[in-house]
């Protein structure tokens, strides 16, 4: 959804710390539940905008941000 509205204004480059396969992939871990939408990369939703991510240094810390959201103990790898 952000990417789409991202790309129909124009605003150019998307940097993102971590991807949607990544988010999902850390769900299906922890046993939570799937999202109630598809998770679709950014060059499906908006092919034409140059993207850089998923930022390395930034997987841990979005890990155990979403690890306490889910009420989860899993610590970042």
């Amino acid at each position: 959804m952000c990417s789409a509205a991202h790309a129909w204004v124009g605003l150019g480059r998307i940097v993102y710390a971590c991807s949607s396969a990544q988010l999902v992939g850390w769900l299906a871990g922890w046993g939570a539940p799937p999202s109630p939408v598809s998770a679709l990369p950014i060059a499906v939703v908006a092919p034409g905008v140059q993207t850089l991510g998923p930022v390395p240094e930034f997987e841990a810390p979005m890990r155990a941000l979403h690890a306490r959201r889910f009420g989860t103990a899993a610590a970042p790898e």
